[in-house]
């Protein structure tokens, strides 16, 4: 009776090795799987993504071929900045190296479905005073000047008739 005591023993403990190795196993895919639906549902580029490897640990207990090193040069990778771009209408001038741009969208109603007209104004940088009230501009984003201004002017498409 002792015996199989010992024999049961050591198949639970020979269990529970292979157990705490599934579970190893599954807890680095289930870390990969979430490394991957992070960078599938967010904007992240592949530099931003480079620097948050690079300070944690478990980069490189994952992925022994990657350093510090090659994770760093890929972080300093050249970075294309993300620019909005909108076209819309010069609706006031009243300010010095600045213009009011009027931004229209058709949207679907949710319920009613008829198409609605949506506006928003923009202040935007005009540092040239090239434009005047009526003209058809195309806008981007830039870093904030104030706390209104955060659009430049990048192409005048149709200048008004006077």
């Amino acid at each position: 009776d002792g015996h199989k005591r010992d024999s049961a023993q050591r198949r639970i403990l020979r269990w529970g090795t292979h157990t705490m190795q599934t579970n190893l196993i599954g807890s680095l895919i289930l870390a990969l799987l979430v490394a991957v639906a992070w960078i599938a549902t967010t904007r992240h580029s592949a530099p931003e993504l480079g620097r948050t490897l690079a300070s944690t640990r478990a980069g490189f207990t994952a992925c022994p071929g990657v350093t510090r090193h090659s994770l760093a040069t890929f972080a300093e990778a050249e970075r294309k900045p993300i620019r909005q771009k909108f076209e819309g209408r010069i609706v006031g001038d009243g300010m010095q190296k600045s213009r009011t741009v009027r931004v229209e969208r058709l949207v679907r109603h949710p319920k009613y479905h008829k198409r609605m007209r949506l506006s928003k104004n923009f202040i935007v940088d005009d540092p040239t005073e090239s434009t005047e009230v009526g003209d058809v501009v195309q806008i981007a984003s830039i870093k904030p000047m104030s706390k209104r201004k955060a659009f430049e002017i990048v192409e005048v498409v149709r200048k008004v008739k006077k």
